[in-house]
């Protein structure tokens, strides 16, 4: 009689509790891997967005400059532009630092273009034509508008294992066409 006591108990045994905690373990492995992962993935795309977003402000910047002041094509180079006196005396210059950053100097003083969490490995500015063509000295004189193509690649300062670098390239057109 005490047998059949025993025999009406339910309960579990111990190879279902070890196989049910073996499924519950496999299973939160894969799950925490899938979410490590989708952790990743998200801090990569958030830092590559950052670096876009970085490099369209100081393109916009550089640009901005280009197209509304004039350009000094003698005193500009691969790694600074230098633009000539506007109406109100002000000179503005964009320069790449060895420090890896892009200085905007003007009358009220020089900034980084560049966020603190970014930096520049390189920069090259291709200026076309490279002189300028004066009228009426023995320089030939062509119509041809100030460009400047801007190659730059720029880098986030991030642990290393989410360190993301993007390269830019474009070419700006100067409104300013003295003939």
């Amino acid at each position: 009689m005490l047998y059949k006591k025993y025999k009406q108990i339910s309960g579990f045994t111990l190879i279902e509790i070890l196989v049910a905690t073996a499924i519950f373990a496999v299973a939160s492995v894969i799950i925490g891997g899938i979410f490590m992962n989708a952790t990743n993935l998200q801090r990569q795309s958030a830092n590559v967005q950052r670096l876009q977003n970085e490099g369209r402000y100081m393109i916009e910047k550089i640009a901005r400059e280009i197209r509304g002041r004039e350009l000094d094509l003698y005193n500009s180079s691969s790694t600074a532009l230098v633009f000539k006196k506007d109406e109100s005396g002000n000179v503005v210059t964009i320069q790449y630092r060895s420090s890896s950053s892009l200085a905007y100097t003007s009358q009220d003083g020089t900034a980084n273009l560049n966020a603190a969490d970014v930096r520049i490995p390189s920069l090259k500015f291709f200026i076309y034509p490279q002189y300028e063509y004066i009228p009426g000295t023995s320089t030939p004189t062509i119509n041809v508008q100030p460009r400047v193509t801007i190659l730059m690649k720029i880098v986030n300062n991030d642990i290393p294992k989410y360190q993301k670098q993007i390269t830019i390239q474009t070419t700006i057109s100067s409104k300013i066409y003295n003939r």
